[in-house]
């Protein structure tokens, strides 16, 4: 049986921009379930994504931890709710996380919980520009269980440090900048 195919990206400063291109990029029959973690503060999240929704061709939600991620969904994490689980039915939920981060939300709870779904799904996890190594643990639990992570380079990174705290951590498959990035999520 086929996995079914998620995509995890993680982003800070710069990330909007970044993530307008790729969302932006994504058409209709793009089947893949995409769950973003973007720093930022909850009070600016739904303007963002009615801003993205008006220039995306898929539906952009903000996650609900009661409500089961179907594919083609792309949502956004926010505050605490970034752990990803697998319910007895096997539908995949975003809960709260108890994961301790000084980020919101935390790219490294998200990433962490979603290693645990190595068997079931098929897993792409790309770390963008930001400061800090927000992502980098996690990331490096995910490569150890089969995903194939991305970090963006220096060359296309606004801030250049979450993605090389990946890269210097050992938790990166490859670097590759934002146009390339967009490139492995379209045809994963």
């Amino acid at each position: 049986m086929k996995k079914h195919k998620l995509i995890l990206i993680g982003s800070s400063t710069g990330g909007p921009g970044h993530l307008e291109k790729i969302l932006s990029q994504l058409s209709k029959g793009f089947s893949s379930t995409v769950i973003i973690a973007q720093h930022v503060d909850s009070i600016f999240l739904p303007s963002m994504i009615k801003h993205l929704n008006e220039i995306c061709q898929l539906e952009i939600l903000q996650a609900d931890q009661h409500k089961e991620i179907k594919k083609s969904h792309i949502i956004f994490t926010h505050k605490n709710i970034t752990n990803l689980h697998v319910d007895h039915h096997n539908g995949l939920h975003l809960q709260k996380s108890t994961y301790s981060s000084h980020y919101s939300p935390s790219i490294d709870s998200l990433f962490l919980s979603a290693s645990k779904l190595h068997g079931e799904y098929d897993i792409l996890a790309c770390l963008l520009t930001g400061i800090g190594d927000d992502g980098a643990k996690g990331m490096l639990a995910l490569k150890k269980y089969g995903a194939h992570c991305i970090s963006e380079s220096e060359k296309s990174s606004v801030v250049f440090g979450m993605p090389k705290a990946a890269f210097e951590l050992g938790a990166s498959s490859e670097v590759l900048p934002l146009d390339d990035i967009i490139k492995k999520i379209k045809s994963f």
